[in-house]
């Protein structure tokens, strides 16, 4: 149908046209801008692309991180301050596919636990026994958003935990609008969703202990939790329900965040955010029986649905805390790339007991072929979606750092900002979470910028990477898309706008929270 040579020659004389106008036009910027101030632009160009793609022509993140990613390759093949050859290009993105591979081992078979669960009712079933379970509806929603919440997004990820509690606290009778905006702000857990999946990659991509991230995210984030459940409750009935419920605010988020500090410190990031909530769950079944609020035993009912997760950490537990046990998993079946410094313990990471849970989930509660293979294409639809999308923000990530874009950018940072990087730090990192509606895909964007910026400034590199990573985290909750499936479901699409400027403004607040804390933590570190 086509002549071949003539599109050939079409396409080369085209591409020649491109690259001497694109040439000419750094030129000339060059000349206007000069030197200094034109390596800088073009170190931030593959990050105003993203911007452009987002908000300019409303790409999903998807989208926007396959062409950002694709636009920072033209860059850096083309003759310039950052050109590289071909070679570190493929290493730096076979490199970003092996890091997100950890990440898709752990999310595919923790949204796969959330779907069985929710595709055999079992999710229904729980909100009907939290309902059951007494009728003071802020304990209700107290249970839901330090429990029922972090519980799921710190198994499945993906802000999955949006989705089981929205629907519930509508059908508990709370109004729509209130139901939205309390059900984003339940996304307490988000540093460790799946299994802290986005704090490990983040931690990796620096090669900064792990444990230690945990454990200032932990300490970072205790004010942000605690505000977000005052704003729960005061969304829920104002100034006297705040007041009515005042040592429950104290009390939860003390109790979640100080067993997530231990957890984090002393035996595994992954189930910290598990862990917590559990317990979470326990101390408000204790607060019923407590008060012997309809003085029935429908907590044992709610446990036994829980028993997925329980049984997860339990499994998960064992592997960190059992010495030998933990040497033989970490020692066999070990995927590895030398060449990459790459290793996947199949047994030792918590995708392998994800699978075990997943199983389990089938037998417990006897679920049908139909719908496990129903369970299954969901899965995989949610989960290609973050592989491809990740693996671009890393693969980006990893170009720019290779080519010198983020070290051109750190050093031009702290150069203007010097003791006030902390400032811009939490900025940077909330504008990767709202950007990618991910802490995942911020880390991959902006954590080696971040870490390269506190060496430059001799600010501690761990409280920085876990300022980015918290920061990251709740942002989250403002990015457009959640927002836009908030108004959905919860039938307000008319106060989208309305919903997006209010937990804009509640970011605005976690934001300086952790500034003030990072500040204060920088004093002892």
């Amino acid at each position: 149908m086509f002549n071949s040579p003539l599109v050939d020659i079409f396409l080369e004389k085209s591409l020649i046209v491109y690259y001497n106008r694109f040439n000419s036009t750094m030129v000339e910027l060059d000349n206007q801008l000069g030197d200094d101030n034109m390596s800088l632009l073009i170190a931030v160009l593959p990050i105003i692309i993203i911007f452009i793609c987002l908000f300019v022509f409303r790409y999903s993140a998807l989208k926007s991180g396959v062409i950002a990613f694709i636009s920072t390759v033209i860059i850096v093949f083309i003759k310039g301050p950052y050109q590289i050859s071909y070679a570190p290009v493929m290493e730096a993105t076979i490199s970003a596919v092996l890091i997100s591979s950890i990440a898709a081992y752990v999310i595919f078979f923790g949204i796969l636990l959330f779907h069985l669960m929710n595709e055999s009712e079992n999710i229904k079933a729980i909100s009907h026994q939290i309902k059951n379970l007494t009728d003071d509806k802020a304990l209700q929603v107290i249970i839901l958003v330090m429990g029922i919440s972090p519980l799921i997004e710190s198994t499945s990820g993906f802000g999955t935990a949006f989705l089981v509690v929205t629907p519930i606290f509508i059908a508990l009778g709370i109004d729509n609008y209130k139901a939205a905006c309390i059900g984003i702000l339940s996304l307490i857990a988000v540093p460790w969703g799946a299994l802290a999946t986005g704090t490990v990659i983040g931690a990796q991509l620096v090669n900064i202990d792990l444990q230690n991230v945990g454990y200032l995210t932990a300490i970072l984030t205790f004010l942000t939790i605690t505000f977000f459940l005052m704003m729960c409750l005061f969304i829920l009935g104002g100034y006297k329900t705040v007041l009515a419920n005042k040592w429950r605010i104290v009390i939860y988020p003390l109790t979640f965040s100080f067993t997530n500090l231990i957890f984090n410190h002393f035996i595994s990031v992954e189930l910290a955010g598990v862990f917590s909530s559990l317990l979470a769950i326990i101390i408000g079944i204790g607060n019923v029986k407590l008060y012997n609020q309809k003085n029935n035993n429908n907590y044992k009912r709610l446990l036994w649905l829980l028993s997925p997760y329980i049984i997860l950490t339990v499994l998960v537990l064992v592997t960190r805390i059992i010495p030998s046990f933990k040497m033989f998993l970490s020692n066999h079946m070990v995927v590895s790339f030398e060449q990459y410094h790459f290793q996947l313990p199949v047994l030792y990471s918590p995708g392998f007991w994800l699978i075990l849970a997943c199983v389990y989930t089938i037998i417990k509660f006897q679920i049908h072929l139909s719908i496990v293979q129903n369970a299954i294409r969901k899965t995989f639809k949610q989960w290609g979606l973050f592989v491809i999308s990740t693996t671009s923000f890393i693969a980006l990530a990893e170009i720019m750092d290779v080519s010198g874009m983020i070290s051109e950018i750190s050093t031009s940072l702290t150069d203007q900002l010097g003791s006030y990087f902390i400032i811009l730090s939490s900025v940077i990192g909330s504008i990767g979470g709202f950007l990618t509606g991910s802490n995942t895909g911020a880390n991959a964007m902006f954590m080696k910028l971040q870490v390269q910026a506190a060496q430059h400034l001799n600010i501690s590199s761990e409280l920085i990477a876990s300022l980015q990573n918290a920061s990251a985290s709740n942002a989250t909750m403002s990015t457009p898309s959640r927002i836009m499936l908030a108004s959905e479901i919860c039938g307000v699409k008319d106060q989208e706008s309305r919903l997006q400027a209010y937990i804009i403004k509640i970011m605005m607040v976690s934001t300086m929270l952790l500034v003030v804390t990072a500040y204060l933590l920088n004093w002892f570190i």
